[in-house]
């Protein structure tokens, strides 16, 4: 090993979601199971290229479930992230329940709050390429993934009015938002966050996001106002812990 350097015989090098970056240890790479789960249920590049953000979510989750409450999961789209983190920890075996909440119809017209025009066709593309030709088969994916778990409830409808139609949790031990958009997520917010448990965290999907930034400004402000101060992962989430 050079004395000088001790890194230089394990240089790492880690590319991918926007993220270029060397000299990490990237613990989770050696945790096989993990791994091996990412690969056996990942379909594609794009699902492959969120490990790292994966890693974040698994982390939370599992955290989650060292305490009361229920999972809850606003934009699921096709369920890898909850999916991966079901089989890693046998949630089926858990005493807790895990609410799976999407349109799986896009994100509603009325939803999209920023103005700018690259932004709103950023969400035009998004709803044309994910949702709007593919949205019977995002679903029947979802159903797919989660038919071993009898206690992940996948529920369709639009957040927040959707809330209106269950029984939300009075404990939330784990919640996070991935909705592409702040109306969405902040109604969410004023719905779920009370009932979060003390040290239960909220991951805020899309807070980084540069194609993000009104959203970001709008969940700043309401995280501000209630004297919380997100961390914001290079994985582009943003990162609350319930008080």
């Amino acid at each position: 090993m050079n004395q000088n350097n001790p890194i230089e015989e394990r240089k790492v090098y880690f590319s991918a979601e926007g993220m270029h970056i060397n000299a990490r240890n990237l613990s989770y790479a050696r945790d096989k199971k993990f791994l091996n789960l990412v690969n056996s249920i990942a379909e594609d590049d794009k699902e492959r290229g969120k490990i790292w953000r994966l890693h974040v979510f698994l982390w939370a989750f599992i955290n989650g479930l060292k305490l009361e409450g229920d999972l809850i999961e606003c934009g699921v789209y096709r369920g890898f992230c909850s999916s991966v983190a079901c089989n890693y920890t046998n949630f089926h075996n858990i005493n807790k329940k895990l609410f799976l909440f999407d349109t799986w119809d896009g994100i509603p017209v009325d939803q999209i709050d920023q103005k700018e025009q690259e932004i709103e066709k950023y969400f035009d593309i998004i709803n044309d390429e994910n949702y709007q030709t593919n949205d019977v088969k995002n679903f029947l994916k979802v159903e797919e993934r989660f038919k071993y778990f009898p206690n992940a409830e996948i529920i369709k409808g639009r957040v927040p009015e959707v809330f209106k139609n269950i029984r939300v949790p009075n404990k939330i031990s784990f919640l996070h938002l991935d909705m592409n958009n702040s109306i969405a997520e902040i109604g969410a917010l004023e719905v779920l966050f009370e009932e979060m448990v003390p040290g239960s965290i909220c991951l805020l999907d899309d807070f980084g996001m540069a194609v993000a930034f009104n959203q970001m400004k709008a969940e700043l402000d309401w995280f501000t106002n209630k004297g919380y101060y997100i961390c914001e992962s290079p994985t582009s989430q943003g990162i609350i812990v319930k008080v």
